[in-house]
């Protein structure tokens, strides 16, 4: 089926008939008759009465011209959410974060992105990695953050930052102190902090 026989056969139906509807498409009669004919063999039903003077819609036609209207209109539509989506200017963005990231970046990053992107919805679940992960793989969503890396093949992974993890203590602490930090529990390395799971207050 192509799209210019649903618009032919909705230029028909609103003109009560063929040589009207063909001034008005900038078509031939025969043209446009032959289109519908098309159309009617391949539904396998008769759109159109053509019995009397005026041609109308049979039962079957008045059908098919409720969503043959809302097919044009559902693809018009389409076509400018393809545009506005290359442009930036309308669409949905569906973002997961873990719970540090929704506490401490959210509300800069949102910030930014708003002010360069005012038309855009955003919408944001906080979420474990593993769920986060699945959704990902269903399309449920289109950007997750997160600490790990992900343990699919199949999501595309982009590193965001680095985080250093540090010791601190007095200037002035004395020696026996500095002993006792160091070797409290097991024995860490600088390079061992790193390797630590990071965890910070929760704001309220």
């Amino acid at each position: 089926m192509l799209l210019r026989q649903l618009s032919y056969f909705i230029a028909v139906a609103e003109h009560c008939g063929f040589s009207h509807a063909a001034a008005a498409l900038h078509v031939s009669q025969p043209a446009l008759s032959q289109q519908i004919r098309q159309l009617e063999a391949m539904l396998e039903v008769q759109l159109f009465d053509r019995s009397g003077r005026r041609i109308r819609l049979t039962d079957a036609g008045e059908i098919w011209l409720e969503y043959a209207r809302r097919a044009l209109r559902d693809l018009e539509e389409g076509r400018r959410a393809l545009h506005d989506a290359e442009d930036l200017q309308h669409g949905k963005l569906r973002i997961a974060m873990t719970p540090t990231f929704t506490t401490y970046m959210l509300g800069p990053l949102m910030e930014a992105y708003y002010r360069r992107y005012p038309g855009v919805k955003v919408l944001i679940q906080e979420m474990n990695q593993e769920r986060m992960e699945a959704m990902l793989l269903e399309d449920e969503l289109d950007v997750g953050i997160a600490f790990d890396d992900s343990r699919s093949q199949e999501i595309v992974v982009q590193p965001l930052l680095t985080e250093t993890a540090c010791a601190g203590g007095e200037p002035c602490a004395s020696a026996g102190r500095r002993a006792r930090l160091a070797t409290a529990g097991s024995r860490r390395t600088a390079a061992n902090f790193t390797e630590q799971r990071v965890c910070y207050p929760r704001a309220d």
